[in-house]
């Protein structure tokens, strides 16, 4: 079998984006071919768009959709299963190594990814990448939990697993950032703390439970953590944890001065978590970690397990324990993409925007 699909390509030389008609042919041994509900428009796209290359791309890699076929090897989803695309691997048991997907244009021409494309109609992605979804998933609302959710809410749960009554700040409020505070939330971080420059986007914070908001461009945020921290009567200064979700190494610095100090012999100091991508390499203060007791982690993709985790992520907004509905502000056709990046480049999207099929 095959589909008929809009495609949006990125061909080599340019950051314009083209929405072509290809032909998706019947999947491969390992394949599953997918209609698509949504998807979001993460950041780290635009680093792709950016980047030089000589050949056309094609990109996305966070979606909702409806399986239209499997390959004979695939076993874990069915035609007409509602599923996630994502770009971690869905399991930690795996015996090969996923497929990157690769498309044929309709001029003989190919167009490539490194793993899944999901700006498109339709979706032809490895088994590896591919997610049952539950039932009820809003097919909206799911199409940002296979990158934005996955690793703002997996950096909390998964590598800091934060505690009910410790303190957190959280650098950054785009799509991950906010899903990083709502997880953090979850887990009755208090108190907790949103770190931007944008008044709008910390206005979306509070919206999602942050109970203090720092204006990064008005004011030193490690001098406001401290002294929120410290307002709460606990002699303490600084946060359990503060986790960073831009990778600006500025952010980063400040992470790690706005954990807590600990006491040498007694206890240990807080913990700074690196959620976002870091653009350019950078130098760190390692006397911050000596003589504080602290500790740096990092995190890829929120140590996330998609078919472990995503199902507990879809429960938080069924059950209203987290507002992922709050996340997606913004939402833009297919044919419309090129304005979705120029906005998310621009600094327009205050959460999480996505494509609509």
């Amino acid at each position: 079998m095959s589909v008929t699909a809009q495609v949006a390509i990125l061909p080599a030389g340019t950051t314009q984006l083209r929405v072509e008609t290809v032909d998706l042919g019947a999947p491969g041994p390992w394949e599953v071919l997918i209609e698509q509900r949504a998807s979001g428009v993460c950041h780290s796209q635009l680093d792709l768009i950016d980047r030089d290359r000589i050949e056309p791309l094609v990109i996305g890699h966070e979606s909702t959709g409806v399986v239209v076929a499997v390959g004979d090897e695939v076993t874990h989803v069915a035609p007409g299963d509602g599923v996630f695309i994502t770009w971690l691997p869905r399991s930690s048991e795996r015996t090969r190594k996923a497929a990157p997907a690769r498309i044929t244009r309709r001029d003989g021409g190919t167009a490539t990814t490194h793993n899944v494309f999901t700006w498109a109609t339709h979706a032809v992605a490895d088994e590896q990448y591919v997610v049952k979804a539950p039932a009820e998933t809003p097919t909206d609302l799911g199409s940002i939990i296979g990158c934005a959710v996955m690793t703002g809410c997996g950096a909390v749960t998964n590598r800091a697993s934060v505690s009910p009554g410790q303190s957190v700040a959280v650098w950054g409020m785009g799509g991950v950032g906010l899903s990083t505070l709502a997880a953090a939330r979850v887990a009755g971080a208090s108190p907790l703390i949103a770190v931007d420059v944008n008044s709008a986007k910390l206005e979306l914070a509070s919206r999602l439970g942050a109970d203090a908001l720092v204006n990064a461009a008005d004011e030193d945020p490690v001098e406001a953590i401290h002294r929120i921290v410290g307002a709460n009567g606990a002699g303490l200064e600084g946060v359990d944890f503060a986790f960073d979700c831009t990778g600006k190494p500025d952010c980063v610095r400040q992470c790690i001065s706005a954990a807590r100090r600990g006491v040498p012999g007694l206890a240990p100091g807080g913990t700074a978590v690196l959620v976002g991508a870091p653009r350019v390499p950078f130098e760190l203060d390692g006397m911050e970690f000596l003589s504080g007791e602290k500790r740096l982690i990092g995190t890829y993709g929120g140590g996330s397990v998609p078919e472990r985790d995503f199902p507990i992520f879809v429960g938080w907004q069924l059950s209203g324990r987290a507002d992922l509905a709050s996340l997606v502000t913004d939402r833009y056709p297919l044919t419309a993409v090129n304005e979705a990046v120029a906005d998310l480049r621009a600094g327009r999207i205050f959460g999480r925007a996505i494509l609509e099929f």
